[in-house]
């Protein structure tokens, strides 16, 4: 008797793993390519949002990062909230820098709500515009930057809904003005 597994019996299961993965990538791709808005089952009736730009898809369990939820925001804040692990803003040089991280250290709760449009969630780096400021991202990235100084502007102004303040940011660095800044900074280095 042999110590090897029966070659057909190998062969079979080979072929149901690679035939289910090859089922669920194309299932994932079709959900892709539609947008990833599948409107059936319990999440299909959503109510609608008081703000302007937030859709159904947003509140539903498809909703991503990135898009915009009922209540105005773009992410859902985990993680910490504090300014912990936020960098000091002491070592740097440039003033918008030091003034950038040092809004970071003053209003991490509100940083921890907001989407930055730098793109860095994309890559799995960070959560939230606070993420941008626990490493030096923030240091060459306008956009990470502009997104705390708006909300310390708002802030200083009364304003404290985070929703109100994400749709500021929205309006400043959408994804349009984020990708002209990247590419300008990528040029710059």
């Amino acid at each position: 008797m042999s110590n090897f597994p029966n070659p057909k019996r190998l062969l079979l299961f080979f072929g149901l793993g690679a035939g289910l993965a090859a089922s669920a990538l194309a299932v994932y791709t079709w959900t892709q390519s539609a947008g990833g808005n599948r409107s059936s089952g319990p999440t299909a009736s959503v109510q609608q949002s008081s703000r302007p730009n937030a859709t159904p898809e947003a509140a539903s369990e498809d909703w991503q990062v990135g898009q915009l939820r009922p209540n105005g925001l773009r992410i859902k804040p985990s993680g910490r909230s504090d300014a912990s692990a936020v960098l000091d803003p002491d070592p740097f040089t440039r003033r918008e820098v030091k003034n950038a991280y040092r809004i970071a250290h003053e209003i991490p709760s509100t940083l921890n709500k907001l989407y930055c449009w730098c793109g860095c969630e994309n890559r799995g780096v960070h959560r939230s515009n606070l993420g941008c400021f626990k490493d030096k991202m923030a240091v060459n990235c306008a956009v990470c930057r502009g997104t705390a100084e708006i909300a310390s502007r708002m802030i200083e102004d009364g304003v404290t809904d985070a929703g109100e303040i994400q749709a500021a940011v929205d309006k400043e660095w959408g994804p349009e003005r984020a990708r002209v800044e990247q590419k300008r900074q990528q040029h710059n280095r």
